[in-house]
């Protein structure tokens, strides 16, 4: 594999959001951190066949929305348009009632238990974490976490 080759499977790597470790492979590349999982971009996709290593995901139509730009109509079907789902068409007027009172209470209940098990994981996985930057990263989800606790106590 030539030095091109390499550099463009880095660069790859890097704009899927990869994080580049200190460490380097045999082969003598960075070793990189994606999706938790650690790859070399050399060794790694070396069994792949080069038609599957360049595969890419197909590029956007214009009938499809671009989540960053109106992230509340992300959820929309290919060729509807904003005209077809006003803004309240979902909402349904349940505010004040007993049952939507106790629905709430319960999803609270369950969105408090699901973030103390996330803040358990974090919390051991930060004890184990050498790479600094994915250490500045746990902590910051951690003291969201925390945040969102405090808030839903009071």
């Amino acid at each position: 594999m030539n030095e091109d080759e390499v550099l463009s499977r880095i660069t790859r790597l890097l704009e899927q959001g990869c994080t580049m470790l200190a460490a380097h492979h045999d082969c003598g590349a960075p070793l990189f951190r994606c999706q938790g999982e650690v790859v070399c971009p050399v060794c790694s996709f070396a069994e792949r066949a080069d038609s599957q290593a360049e595969m890419q995901l197909p590029p956007l139509s214009e009938e499809r929305l671009d989540v960053r730009s109106n992230p509340g109509r992300a959820r929309m079907q290919e060729g509807e348009s904003v005209a077809d789902k006003p803004d309240d068409a979902d909402l349904e007027p349940t505010y004040g009632s007993k049952q939507s009172e106790a629905e709430l209470s319960k999803a609270i209940g369950s969105l408090r238990s699901a973030l103390l098990a996330r803040l358990r994981e974090l919390t051991v996985s930060v004890q184990d974490e050498h790479d600094l930057h994915m250490l500045k990263r746990q902590l910051d989800c951690l003291e969201g976490l925390l945040r969102i606790l405090r808030s839903l106590q009071g």
